[in-house]
């Protein structure tokens, strides 16, 4: 297996810029969610829907094009994919990067179940609410069950669930085990699983490195082969578990 060609560290005056620019334009698109929301929310949610799509796709695409992240996708999604069924995307996370290159690359009403931590920032965590993130508290059963049937309600009205299984960043990039919350989620609401690999993503930026920022890297997102949840029961959830593990693994390990 080839090693993969890594462009050199940005210096940390550079990193600084970045970091900052980011900021900003998260507050910025941060008050436009919110604008959206409080014009369209009550009055047509779905244009609302469609409309913060846009917001969240010009935030990504502004994040992505400032680090010149090089990316292609491999594979088909929309073909697999059919009308009426939810949807979840299980893709690994190995940067904070993943995340608005997602929304930058792939298509559809895509909503990140989010760490409950995130809602606790103001401004982001409104504009979160206001366009529609699930968050589930694992702490806090009662809490958990209420957060699970919001992801339902939102599933079954067209909204794609981005999920990382392995539910925390990979400090190396390698592809940890899986937790069962995502799969049971699946299972429960009968939802199409769509395995995806963003490689090589974790060269941009690594957990906790920031001084390791990379630009300008090449990152192939790799989709993999899906997996109907209606042909399983809850009590087969380690079998499913393990077939999104090895399909994920077989993704991540194949080069061209």
């Amino acid at each position: 297996m080839p090693d993969p060609v890594l462009n050199p560290s940005a210096n940390r005056f550079k990193i600084f810029g970045i970091i900052c620019y980011s900021l900003a334009v998260t507050l910025k698109y941060s008050l436009k969610t919110l604008v959206v929301g409080f014009r369209y929310n009550r009055k047509d949610p779905l244009v609302a829907r469609e409309k913060i799509n846009g917001v969240i796709y010009n935030w990504a695409s502004r994040l992505v094009n400032k680090i010149k992240i090089n990316w292609q996708i491999d594979g088909e999604l929309e073909s697999q994919i059919p009308e009426d069924r939810s949807i979840i995307l299980m893709c690994n996370h190995a940067s904070a990067y993943d995340i608005p290159l997602a929304y930058a690359a792939l298509p559809g009403s895509i909503r990140m179940i989010a760490k409950k931590e995130l809602f606790k920032i103001p401004i982001l965590s409104q504009a979160m609410r206001s366009a529609e993130f699930p968050s589930i508290d694992r702490q806090n059963r009662e809490q958990a069950i209420k957060d699970l049937e919001f992801a339902r309600q939102k599933m079954k009205s067209g909204i794609r669930i981005w999920m990382f299984p392995e539910g925390t960043r990979s400090a190396d990039g390698r592809l940890r085990p899986l937790k069962k919350g995502g799969i049971r989620l699946a299972i429960d609401t009968n939802a199409i699983i769509i395995p995806i690999i963003m490689q090589d993503i974790e060269h941009i930026l690594p957990n906790k490195r920031w001084y390791k920022m990379r630009l300008g890297q090449k990152v192939t997102i790799k989709i993999g082969r899906a997996l109907d949840c209606r042909d399983f029961n809850i009590d087969e959830r380690h079998q499913v578990t393990e077939l999104v593990y090895n399909q994920l693994l077989e993704l991540k390990q194949a080069r061209d």
